[in-house]
C-alpha cells in the first residue's frame, strides 16, 4: 500500500512538471511574469548567458507551498523586455553551510 502512495505522488510531480509552461523573460515585461506565475503558480523563465550560446533557466513560484520537497522559497532576479532586474521567487535548496545558509 505504501509502494502504491509513493508511486502516486511521483506520478503527481512529474506530471507537474511537465505541464509547467516556459517562457522567454526577454520577451516579456516585469509584469506580465508576474502575472503569469500568479495564474500559473509556476512558470519556467528562460533567457540567454553572459557566456555566449547558453541560455539560463528559473523555475519561478508563486508561494512557498510551490516549493514543498524542493527546498526553500528564495529571491532571484531575471531580465525583461522593461528591466533588467526583475524580482522573482524561487525554489533554492539550502545546505546550512557557506553562501547557501539562510539567516
Amino acid at each position: 500500500m505504501k509502494m502504491i502512495i509513493i508511486l502516486a505522488a511521483i506520478g503527481m510531480i512529474s506530471t507537474d512538471a511537465m505541464a509547467m509552461s516556459a517562457h522567454d523573460s526577454k520577451s516579456m515585461t516585469c509584469s506580465a511574469v508576474h502575472e503569469k506565475v500568479s495564474q500559473e503558480d509556476s512558470i519556467v523563465l528562460r533567457y540567454p548567458s553572459h557566456h555566449p550560446g547558453l541560455m539560463m533557466y528559473y523555475r519561478t513560484v508563486s508561494n512557498s507551498m510551490s516549493c514543498l520537497g524542493q527546498g526553500v522559497m528564495a529571491s532571484a532576479s531575471v531580465p525583461t523586455s522593461d528591466e533588467p532586474s526583475c524580482k522573482i521567487k524561487t525554489c533554492s535548496f539550502t545546505t546550512g553551510k557557506g553562501p547557501n545558509k539562510n539567516h
